[in-house]
């Protein structure tokens, strides 16, 4: 067979496989599972923090369209993100987070600060279950719930900021209640009884994430509210 014959051959056979082929298919990259419409609850870190389901000292991440929002642990915060496959970046484009400027608690700071200074980096989304953690490179991780928290009827939590001192107050034995507020600054108001678990100490002011349960029929001297201590936040000598 002459040789230009073969090559008319080789390409009418390439020409032909292509035609079969038919036109090039566009390759996709699985994004994962959906993460916008829903609300994230953070339940655990790598640190081992203890993280309330809600109330005090409680977040939520939610996703909508190409825009975050974050509720928690202490301040609102929003912006854009950006997500490829299983890594996400958050304040895509330039553009940064936005927060509040409440004030709150040194530990929900540094817990809160934790999180955000990670968001500032890439992240991988990891899937399991109802679950969805944010890890960063060095490891630590945030897990979120997508689950709506169970009702509870067992109580409300609060973060309290408690006096040094004790105030003279009536309907106490003794005279002398302990002082409260719920923000840095606010009127000191009298708490009508004690705290469960909590030590009081002269001169001592502190910060404590408390449960608040309401008490049925109480007597008339008495508070129509218990509080048990969860966790003692903050502690420093005025």
């Amino acid at each position: 067979m002459h040789p230009m014959t073969r090559v008319s051959l080789a390409l009418a056979v390439c020409a032909g496989l292509a035609a079969c082929a038919g036109p090039a298919r566009e390759v996709r990259v699985s994004q994962g599972p959906a993460i916008e419409g829903q609300a994230w609850r953070l339940v655990g870190t790598s640190s081992g923090d203890k993280v309330p389901g809600s109330g005090a000292g409680s977040a939520t991440l939610e996703f909508k369209r190409d825009r975050f929002s974050l509720s928690g642990p202490c301040n609102q915060h929003t912006g854009g993100y950006q997500r490829s496959g299983t890594e996400i970046r958050f304040g895509g484009e330039g553009r940064q987070i936005a927060s509040t400027m409440r004030a709150c608690p040194g530990e929900l700071m540094v817990r809160e600060s934790s999180l955000l200074s990670a968001m500032s980096q890439p992240l991988e989304l990891v899937f399991e279950g109802p679950y969805l953690s944010l890890v960063a490179a060095d490891g630590a991780s945030w897990r979120f719930d997508s689950r709506a928290e169970q009702p509870s009827a067992e109580g409300v939590d609060r973060i309290v900021q408690i006096a040094g001192q004790r105030a003279p107050c009536t309907g106490v034995a003794g005279g002398l209640c302990l002082q409260y507020r719920d923000q840095p600054g606010a009127p000191w108001q009298y708490l009508h009884g004690e705290i469960e678990g909590f030590e009081w100490q002269m001169g001592v002011e502190y910060v404590l994430r408390i449960r608040e349960y309401g008490v049925a029929n109480p007597p008339a001297d008495a508070s129509a509210r218990r509080w048990m201590l969860l966790e003692v936040l903050d502690r420093s000598r005025p």
